[in-house]
């Protein structure tokens, strides 16, 4: 019995330190996700920082050009709205190929012989397996290669729709007069004279240039596109952020007015 007694009073003896160390291993957790939560806290504050350096850096929205510009190209009066419409829905309209087609029954495979007697048999007459009623036949009034999606648009009509939308860039100043000139193609080169003119960051820019330099040049940047004075877009002026163009070019634009 005194033995036993021994032995309780050893296990009482011991809880106590078995408890106290139990509680140090909480306090060590705690203190470990206390540590971890500040180092959360300082990445997360890092992050921020991170974060708001790279959105300094966002594009260019916007140019500021100041050129003076004949009014009767690039200062209407009245922005003829509806004009701009339908000038882009007759460019969107003639680049749209009519490669899709059907066969009607004159071009479908299958045999040219009566399918049954024309009386006495109960049927329909019908002289021809290949028509449109039954299955496999050829299609009715169904798309060919000879459909035309072109839209006409007056002349005068597509000239208002022109001049709205040089007004309307003229407006925000994103019209720059000038000229670029490559000795040989190259896209670094063009870069360097876009960020010249603040152009490089830009969204859209438009270039009107007859140089096959320029235009090689500029096929690698996506937020570059290059036209001819002759064969001027609408669209393309409507979603340009910033338009570059020489002073021959206004010259020619000069005479369409006229």
């Amino acid at each position: 019995m005194a033995e036993e007694l021994k032995k309780s009073t050893e296990v009482k003896k011991e809880t106590p330190k078995k408890m106290t160390t139990s509680t140090n291993k909480i306090k060590t957790t705690t203190a470990k996700a206390t540590s971890k939560t500040t180092s959360n806290s300082k990445s997360s504050t890092s992050d921020k920082k991170i974060v708001t350096k790279v959105q300094t850096l966002k594009p260019a929205d916007k140019v500021s050009f100041k050129e003076e510009l004949p009014k009767k190209v690039f200062g209407l009066s009245k922005i003829y709205s509806q004009a701009i419409f339908d000038v882009i829905l007759s460019e969107r309209a003639s680049k749209r190929f009519s490669t899709h087609k059907v066969k009607n029954r004159g071009e479908v495979s299958g045999t040219g012989k009566k399918p049954w007697r024309q009386k006495g048999s109960g049927n329909a007459r019908a002289g021809s397996l290949r028509s449109p009623i039954f299955v496999g036949g050829g299609r009715v009034f169904g798309p060919t290669t000879a459909r035309n999606y072109s839209l006409k648009v007056n002349r005068k009509v597509r000239k208002n729709a022109l001049l709205s939308a040089l007004t309307l860039l003229a407006k925000d100043n994103a019209i720059l007069v000038h000229e670029f000139k490559l000795a040989k193609p190259s896209t670094r080169d063009l870069l360097i004279e876009l960020n010249k003119k603040g152009l490089a960051m830009l969204n859209n820019v438009l270039i009107i240039s007859n140089d096959q330099n320029i235009y090689l040049s500029a096929r690698n940047l996506p937020n570059v596109s290059i036209g001819k004075i002759t064969s001027l877009s609408v669209e393309d002026l409507i979603a340009a952020d910033a338009l570059v163009l020489s002073k021959e070019d206004i010259k020619y634009l000069e005479g369409l007015v006229k």
